[in-house]
């Protein structure tokens, strides 16, 4: 019985952290026929927005604990299914990224414009079912879901701060796009940092990322921060000193994400540097 007394207290631990991070949700239907996850927090609570994949692994905290540890704190959830994933993947193709490749070489339209407009609808949706602020909205995004988060923040003005984990800055880095026919100038996020840089943003890569180019992510960072037109640009970038492509600073990220709610301008006292 002692040497079980050890693992039973690991495994009471484990089972009280993963409780913390867990929440329920339903799926709506706005009146376009765009169907959501939602969690409803307290009462006129803010909203959290995830991206990943689908409705059930962005709404199941599959990638990042981020929503778990904002729900508790009140937040409201939500998330509908990214580009090629979910209900979005059509007959005959494949899914993801390889569904990306295939759509962009095969249209001239940016193919992420219906998820713009498909979270447009389900924001105005929630705010008029649901007892959520949606005029400082936070957008969670993992890998993939980090680009999508970048153009969502810019293109709609309800969303005031972005976490990107892990994010793909530029699709063309992406092995699924080697020798892409599609149209680089229409892909960039670098016509968004104007607007970008009016954002509260928390981007976290690891030094030494090889699947989404953490290069690429610095890129990114200095554009956006180059972008500001008036005073600092408030951007927190983590590099994490890890290989490969991975998150981490769930934490970190999302009390700086709380923190944004109560402030509007930049912390900390400032020393000048020789």
């Amino acid at each position: 019985m002692k040497k079980l007394t050890p693992l039973i207290g690991t495994f009471l631990g484990l089972l009280a952290t993963l409780s913390a991070h867990a929440y329920d949700f339903r799926n709506q239907v706005t009146a376009d026929g765009v169907e959501y996850g939602f969690h409803q927090g307290e009462k006129n609570s803010p909203l959290l927005i995830v991206i990943t994949t689908d409705i059930k692994e962005s709404m199941s905290d599959t990638y990042s604990p981020i929503g778990g540890i904002l729900s508790s704190k009140g937040y409201s959830i939500a998330s509908i299914d990214v580009t090629c994933h979910g209900k979005d993947l059509k007959k005959k193709e494949k899914y993801g990224l390889d569904c990306w490749r295939s759509r962009a070489d095969n249209t001239e339209n940016n193919v992420f414009d219906t998820y713009i407009s498909n979270l447009k609808s389900t924001i105005s949706d929630i705010a008029d079912k649901n007892a959520t602020d949606v005029k400082g909205i936070t957008l969670l995004g993992v890998s993939r879901g980090g680009y999508i988060a970048m153009k969502a923040a810019a293109e709609i003005p309800e969303v005031s701060t972005v976490i990107a984990l892990a994010p793909v800055t530029d699709i063309f880095r992406l092995r699924e796009f080697d020798g892409s026919t599609a149209s680089k100038s229409l892909y960039s996020l670098a016509p968004y940092y104007p607007e970008l840089s009016k954002k509260h943003l928390f981007i976290q890569i690891n030094n030494d990322d090889d699947r989404v180019g953490t290069a690429q992510a610095i890129a990114l960072i200095s554009g956006v921060t180059a972008a500001g037109s008036q005073g600092a640009v408030d951007l927190t970038a983590v590099l994490t000193p890890k290989k490969g492509h991975s998150t981490s600073e769930h934490e970190m990220a999302a009390a700086w994400a709380y923190s944004k709610r109560n402030s509007s301008t930049v912390d900390g006292a400032q020393i000048s540097a020789p």
